[in-house]
This record gives structure tokens, sequence and C-alpha cells, in this order.
């Protein structure tokens, strides 16, 4: 079963991305992660399909300072961070609704919510 995106438990990390992973290896979530160092070690911090890719991607590097507020769960015996913001310089990027449901950004001027992918409160 896919993680339950709990919002009580939603929390803010800051850190710094150390890699952008776009092909999950087997045992990770579907969709692009962001490998983000923060002050109690590396955080796999799950970020679904729409933001790396497609016509309203955005571009993260190495070394980017970022602050993510989701939950943190386990999928697959390894801890995930289901991202729902991701903050950086002045840009916040959206990547789930408030219940935990993959957006897509840029759909015809609003962010457009499927409910259909892993990480949503059911």
């Amino acid at each position: 079963l896919a993680p339950r995106y709990d919002a009580k438990k939603e929390v803010t990390l800051q850190g710094t991305v150390q890699s952008i992973v776009n092909k999950p290896t087997p045992g990770m979530m579907l969709g692009g992660h962001l490998m983000v160092s923060t002050t109690t070690g590396t955080v796999d911090a799950h970020v679904g399909s729409f933001v790396l890719s497609g016509p309203h991607a955005t571009s993260f590097t190495a070394g980017q300072p970022v602050k993510l507020v989701g939950v943190m769960t386990t999928n697959n015996g390894k801890k995930v961070f289901l991202t729902r913001q991701i903050q950086t310089g002045n840009r916040t990027v959206t990547v789930r609704s408030e219940r935990g449901f993959l957006v897509v950004p840029g759909w015809k001027g609003n962010a457009h919510v499927f409910s259909g992918f892993t990480g949503g409160a059911r």
C-alpha cells in the first residue's frame, strides 16, 4: 500500500540538495526525489513526477538550500519524506495538496490535483 499523508504529522525541514533522483531505484516510490542533507542526516524527499519534468518543471541543483514542508513516513521499510511544499530563495513550489495528493503545476493556470497517485490521504 502507498504511504498515507497525515497532515497532523506535517513538519518543516531545512537542508541542502545533495542530489536529484529522476529514475528511482527498486524499492523507492515512483517519481522524482530530492536527496537533502539536513543536520540530522540525509532525507529522501519524494516530490513526484510533475515537479522535475514536464512543461512547468522546476530545476534544482546540488548545493541549493531548501526548506521542505511535508510528512515523514515509511515505504518498503525505508524512511521517505512526502513533500508538500518546497521553498528555495523567494520561490515556493507546491508538490501536494493539503490532503497529500500530488498536483500538476500550471494545469490551466492552476494546480490540478491527481488523486490516483501515491502519497495522498484516503
